[in-house]
């Protein structure tokens, strides 16, 4: 159990990382916002955006007691600012201002055992699709997270935007396979195939879902886990300002580890907060 929350916790951060680096092309800036439009990475040098993150997962197992809500509900405030943009590469910093676990069920012990993300920063190098091209250091990560950061970072910055100009209703495939290292000789690895739609338009920002299988296998010190399931979920990112506005995600995992069968239900919200 401990092994699996750190598991979501650091992937589900990661993904916000990732996909709040997200924008459009520089001409998106000076020319009418009409499609098709080319999308790409051009986020401002100095821009900080402030957001709000929150997960909760419920579990349905015969061998545990019914909660009647979330069995756990994670939020945090990540503040991400742009160090340098410069020559199609962008150097992101991410940092967790704060950050709360609440279980919605006793199990004593298991606050000491959650690590805690408040301080825990990263700085990475983009592409203009939102790749992320290298790891330039990670702060503050808890000892006992259980997961590489760096590799997680490096493997969820797949590049997610189109490679050609999109109008809304066009929709483009994204294979994102991605290993990740737990402890020693411990590994994750994570298949996931989205489809993305481009699906409106307005005011100058763009609407998007995705949506598409996700397929888990895990090997921690001898204890095996697998899983399979969906992932679905909208955003809307400013194409003005080059940032993310929100996102919502549903995630459904049919789970097995040691022999006993359960059913995962994640959901998260990204909120870009107003400015201060």
């Amino acid at each position: 159990m401990t092994l699996r929350w750190r598991s979501f916790a650091a992937t589900t951060l990661t993904l916000a990382a990732a996909l709040t680096s997200c924008g459009p092309s520089p001409a998106v800036r000076t020319i009418p916002l009409e499609a098709p439009l080319l999308l790409r990475m051009a986020p401002p040098e100095g821009q900080v955006s402030r957001y709000a993150y929150s997960m909760e997962t419920s579990v349905e197992s015969p061998m545990m007691p019914s909660t009647g809500g979330p069995l756990v509900t994670m939020a945090w405030h990540q503040i991400q600012t742009v160090l340098n943009a410069e020559d199609e590469v962008f150097r992101v910093r991410g940092t967790v201002d704060s950050a709360s676990t609440t279980m919605g069920l006793p199990m004593p012990g298991m606050d000491d055992m959650l690590p805690d993300l408040s301080g825990m920063s990263f700085t990475v190098d983009m592409d203009p699709r939102g790749g992320v091209l290298q790891v330039v250091e990670s702060e503050g990560v808890p000892e006992d997270a259980g997961v590489s950061v760096e590799s997680m970072l490096q493997g969820a910055g797949h590049s997610v935007l189109p490679e050609a100009e999109v109008s809304p209703g066009d929709s483009w495939m994204v294979e994102t396979p991605i290993e990740i290292r737990m402890g020693t000789g411990g590994t994750m690895s994570l298949d996931m195939r989205f489809t993305y739609t481009f699906v409106s338009l307005a005011d100058g920002r763009a609407t998007l879902s995705f949506e598409g299988p996700m397929d888990m296998d895990m090997d921690f010190q001898g204890t095996a886990m697998n899983g399979s399931g969906t992932l679905s979920g909208t955003l809307v990112v400013d194409l003005v300002e080059g940032r993310h506005v929100s996102q919502t995600s549903r995630q459904n995992m049919e789970m097995s580890v040691a022999g006993m069968s359960m059913t995962v239900n994640t959901t998260t919200t990204l909120e870009l907060m107003p400015d201060r």
